[in-house]
């Protein structure tokens, strides 16, 4: 069953935000180094596509589907991101450790992008194919295991995975400079509000973008790709295409407006005429 968090519940859960900043203030004032770990789904960002994956019945295609329609829909935020975006004023180093995979992984790498323009904001994106979070864990900790001024916190919504990376800590033998959290899930949407947002997004038709309402703010919504990964991988494809026909251009403007003139003097010069030049004048070589 599905439930809207309740302003209790979600004050408890904003309290072990500051609490674990706090924690970190007094380590960084010691001296020493902090990196983060993040879970992503319920923690760096909302739970809704791990409760679409629910309300879907586990059906992977299904599942796939939906995703694929909100590729270039970023995640909503978690409770968790205002830490995380505190990187270098606050902490030294994070990394993200998900179950995501294949092209469902570019939701996560857009939320970053979207969150923060330094390349620097996620050292590593650990997205787990066929290797567990305990694996995942060990590479990191073994990144970081021989500056014994690193201290290293693990955050997750999954007790499971925080009790795997407690029992790798101590048998790596640096329990002492790890914590690992449990997060609370915090919803903003009742069970009704999902179902009706996953028919709108699932509904939603035609071979343009369309945005669908969000249940709480309305204005705005989600951006819906109605032909899914069909959609993404053409509009890719096409800023591809068109990123590469600028660079040509701007790197080759003399000669190719130049060879315009003279092969077609009473066209407009364009990005796409000038490129059209540049294919004709690679032809003759």
């Amino acid at each position: 069953m599905i439930s809207r968090s309740t302003p209790i519940e979600i004050e408890a859960a904003l309290q072990l935000v500051r609490e674990t900043e706090e924690r970190i203030r007094i380590l960084k004032s010691q001296g020493k180094k902090v990196h983060i770990i993040w879970d992503f789904d319920f923690v760096l960002a909302s739970g809704r596509s791990d409760d679409i994956f629910s309300l879907a019945g586990f059906n992977l295609e299904q599942y796939f589907n939906y995703e694929a329609r909100l590729s270039w829909q970023a995640p909503e935020s978690g409770i968790w991101l205002q830490l995380a975006t505190n990187l270098g004023r606050l902490h030294l180093s994070q990394d993200i450790v998900t179950a995501r995979s294949s092209y469902l992984a570019f939701r996560v790498m857009f939320f970053c992008i979207m969150k923060s323009i330094d390349p620097n904001w996620m050292r590593w994106m650990l997205f787990l194919g066929h290797q567990s979070k305990s694996d995942s864990f060990r590479i990191i900790l073994e990144s970081l295991i021989k500056d014994p001024d690193y201290h290293i916190i693990y955050i997750d919504d999954a007790k499971k995975h925080v009790d795997s990376f407690i029992a790798l800590s101590k048998q790596m033998n640096i329990e002492d400079r790890t914590l690992g959290i449990l997060s609370p899930q915090i919803r903003l949407y009742s069970e009704e509000e999902l179902k009706v947002h996953y028919d709108a997004v699932m509904g939603a038709t035609g071979d343009k973008p369309v945005i669908i309402p969000h249940e709480i703010h309305g204005y705005g919504g989600f951006t819906v790709l109605p032909n899914g990964l069909a959609d993404f991988r053409s509009r890719a494809m096409f800023n591809c295409v068109d990123i590469h026909k600028e660079a040509v251009v701007a790197n080759l403007r003399p000669t190719l407006e130049s060879f315009h003139q003279e092969m077609m003097p009473d066209k407009p010069m364009t990005v796409d005429s000038l490129y059209y030049c540049y294919e004709m004048l690679k032809d003759s070589h």
